[in-house]
């Protein structure tokens, strides 16, 4: 091209030395760039399609540029990049023909009252189970299904409870229990004086004691006790003897008569309530015997004695 393109000199367009085509497209494809391709045997620069696995790009109808799912003109996504949780499970690519699922996952442990119905996630309660009362909805909640209360005091002051066991079912206040221990002994003696002391409780001949467990591990208990003594007396005429239970004279005998009276006694009962033992505690009853206002000569030669307890735990 020579001229300054005015009148007096204008452009001249030459076609000595011009490029063909062919030379300015292979020119232009060497030049290309990542996503494009050029065809030097069709004379084409086209766009180049990755080979990569999971690559949705095709060739449209109309020759431009498709993938699946997008929603027309503009093009779209083709892949969804999907991570699950613990509650959902996320699955599909996003595209039409796969397009993307949620579903729910649900803890297959026993007693999993959640379900995916048709309709949506749904507690399956049993209405009309043992103890409740209620469709579970707003308008029919679920409660306690409870009697009324049929004393005349209150229930607040007086009333049990309810608690939750490990397992999650529920446990009243732990049942009373009782228990019954005896224990006896019948031991001779060779003509032992009886003590001669006018001491209130006599003097202090032995201890026997019966041994007993609160079988509650929960609440302590009462013991009621009752004890039995029985002691053989020889006592000459003129003589004297009496016996005593935890201090407490139950029995004495005077011989007024001119001869001796030999193994005389009675058997006596008396009643203790006011031991208490701790829950799963085991503690010792005892009882004391004591003889005493030994005259004449008395002596003793047995002595019987039973302790027999009654354990209460409410």
């Amino acid at each position: 091209m020579t001229g300054n393109g005015s009148t007096a000199n204008p452009y001249v367009v030459s076609a000595t030395g011009t490029t063909d085509c062919e030379a300015i497209q292979d020119c232009v494809g060497a030049a290309l760039g990542p996503g494009l391709v050029y065809n030097d045997a069709g004379n084409q620069i086209r766009a180049r399609i990755s080979g990569d696995a999971g690559n949705a790009m095709v060739f449209g109808g109309d020759g431009g540029l498709y993938a699946a799912g997008g929603g027309g003109g503009g093009g779209g996504l083709t892949t969804v990049a999907v991570q699950d949780t613990p509650c959902i499970n996320l699955g599909g690519l996003g595209t039409v023909p796969q397009p993307l699922t949620a579903t729910p996952t649900l803890n297959p442990a026993v007693g999993n009252l959640l379900a995916c119905t048709a309709t949506g996630l749904q507690v399956l309660l049993t209405v009309g189970a043992c103890g409740l009362q209620g469709a579970g909805t707003a308008a029919s909640p679920l409660a306690a299904k409870v009697s009324a209360w049929p004393y005349a005091c209150p229930v607040d002051a007086n009333a049990g409870a309810v608690y939750c066991d490990s397992t999650g079912a529920l446990r009243s206040e732990p049942r009373g229990k009782a228990e019954y221990f005896t224990t006896s002994a019948n031991q001779t003696y060779a003509n032992v004086a009886v003590p001669a002391t006018t001491a209130t409780g006599g003097a202090t001949i032995e201890t026997r004691s019966l041994s007993v467990t609160n079988p509650d591990a929960c609440r302590p208990a009462l013991a009621i006790t009752m004890t039995e003594l029985d002691v053989d007396f020889i006592i000459p005429a003129g003589g004297r003897a009496g016996m005593f239970m935890y201090g407490d004279e139950t029995y004495r005998f005077e011989n007024r008569g001119s001869a001796t009276v030999s193994n005389v006694h009675t058997q006596t009962t008396k009643v203790v309530g006011n031991t208490i033992i701790p829950p799963g505690g085991t503690q010792n009853i005892d009882l004391v015997i004591g003889l005493g206002f030994g005259l004449g000569g008395a002596t003793y030669n047995r002595i019987q004695s039973f302790i027999r307890a009654v354990l209460i735990a409410l």
